[in-house]
């Protein structure tokens, strides 16, 4: 995991992004596009609490060559940063 991965994952953790911000964010084009392509939401959970990397990794890579996710996760670089 990334350092920015970890970071976010930190984050969402202590409610240190505004949960609004994060829920505009969802709802947004860009947001239901990446949810979209995600595909089953609660495989995808699954995966995550059973700590399978390669299912979080494949798909944060399925995003990442999209401008959808990229711009997504830009944003949230920015949340992040406090921009």
């Amino acid at each position: 995991m990334s350092k920015e991965e970890e970071k976010l994952g930190a984050l969402l953790e202590s409610g240190a992004l505004d949960p609004e911000a994060l829920r505009k964010l969802e709802q947004s084009a860009d947001g239901q596009r990446v949810k979209a392509l995600l595909g089953d939401e609660k495989r995808l959970t699954e995966a995550i609490r059973r700590g399978d990397a390669a299912a979080l990794r494949n798909a944060m890579e399925t995003l990442l060559r999209t401008p959808e996710g990229r711009r997504l996760f830009r944003t949230l670089g920015g949340m992040m940063n406090g921009r």
